[in-house]
């Protein structure tokens, strides 16, 4: 074969990958690789690419691969282990998670590329095939066993079958559910939800519902999604409280009420200590500004809010260096600590993922 690539860099893994993952940061940024801050790359993990570039805190698990010729990953971005990434252009957003099993790849060119928004998941045994291009709006949840085929080519064009190579569009804030198949030539509008094992091709409009064999609209706006009231949001915000409190204690952490605050803490385990074991937390399910210009309020660890937190509070929470979250924006401050990730990790379970916020400038805010 004139064209030849190997379907696992063999030598790449044997070069690299076996290192301890300190040292495979600093292989690669002598290989000119941009290598952000507390980068972790797994044993047997490695990364093959003409221009590479990963952000802070990004985590991948062990005997995975990643290879094309530009690789743009995010900071908080999580990649499961023996998972294969590899199209020539990659693109994957900040608080993205892509977990185990996952293959990325196949018959592709050499302008292929899978855009992956931020805060997006792919569940494990997912298989996807850029052909031409992927792109997958931010907030995105691709469910596990998906099938999603930019390509359609086996039989001969020229005994009358189809050949299609054609890209593939998912908005933003869509739902795929398990064992999706998507065709070639697809886009799906921000905010659809498809049923388990539908298959897609063609249209799927923004805000609907849509099933089958091949997948239908079965149901859209005003009916889908249900549009809450205030008074229905504050009444599901409390019961997410009550049930995170409640799963927080049930993990093992001791949880004390005091109003809208909480004093959260680990047991301390063996006869070490931790260097931190206990947090305080606020709940605030109304106005913002009044609760924590109270007298009371005090210095907090975490504050989480239903509602939105203007740029004045959050950036005093900053300084302060507190954790805020945002469920009416789904937004969070831009640093956090281990009860506000326990938190966001939490607040999952109800489809809320929110986006890191960097904080504003002074001078912004003074004018």
């Amino acid at each position: 074969m004139l064209i030849e690539k190997p379907r696992i860099p063999l030598r790449d893994v044997l070069l690299f990958g076996l290192w301890p993952g300190f040292i495979k940061n600093w292989i690669y940024r002598l290989r000119g690789y941009r290598i952000g801050r507390n980068v972790s790359i797994g044993w047997g993990s490695v990364i093959c690419g003409d221009r590479v570039s990963i952000g802070d805190h990004t985590s991948i698990g062990f005997l995975t691969v990643i290879r094309g010729k530009e690789i743009e990953i995010g900071a908080y971005v999580q990649i499961g282990s023996t998972t294969f990434l590899d199209t020539p252009y990659l693109q994957i957003g900040e608080g993205s998670k892509i977990n185990e099993q996952v293959f990325v790849g196949g018959l592709q060119f050499p302008d292929s590329r899978f855009v992956l928004g931020r805060n997006c998941q792919i569940m494990q045994m997912s298989f996807i095939n850029p052909a031409r291009s992927i792109v997958v709006g931010d907030d995105s949840g691709i469910g596990g066993h998906c099938l999603i085929f930019g390509h359609n080519s086996f039989l001969s064009a020229f005994e009358g079958y189809a050949v299609d190579f054609e890209p593939i569009e998912i908005g933003h804030s869509v739902s795929l559910a398990w064992g999706v198949f998507v065709l070639p030539k697809t886009k799906i509008g921000d905010g659809a939800v498809v049923g388990a094992r539908s298959v897609v091709q063609g249209a799927i409009p923004p805000r609907s519902l849509a099933v089958g064999f091949p997948a239908r609209v079965i149901s859209k706006a005003p009916d889908f999604p249900k549009d809450l009231s205030d008074k229905d949001k504050l009444e599901l915000f409390r019961k997410i409280v009550v049930e995170m409190i409640q799963f927080f204690k049930d993990s093992g952490l001791r949880c004390e009420q005091e109003g809208q605050r909480y004093r959260v803490s680990k047991p301390a385990v063996g006869w070490w200590r931790q260097a931190r074991s206990s947090w305080s937390l606020e709940v605030i399910d109304g106005d913002v500004r009044d609760a924590v210009q109270h007298p009371t309020f005090g210095s907090v660890d975490v504050l989480l809010s239903l509602w939105d937190i203007s740029d004045d509070i959050r950036q005093r929470l900053q300084t302060q260096g507190a954790v805020w979250i945002e469920i009416a924006k789904k937004a969070q401050s831009r640093e956090s600590n281990d009860l506000g990730d326990e938190i966001t990790q939490f607040l999952k379970r109800y489809g809320v993922r929110t986006f890191r916020v960097s904080p504003l400038p002074a001078s912004r805010l003074s004018g």
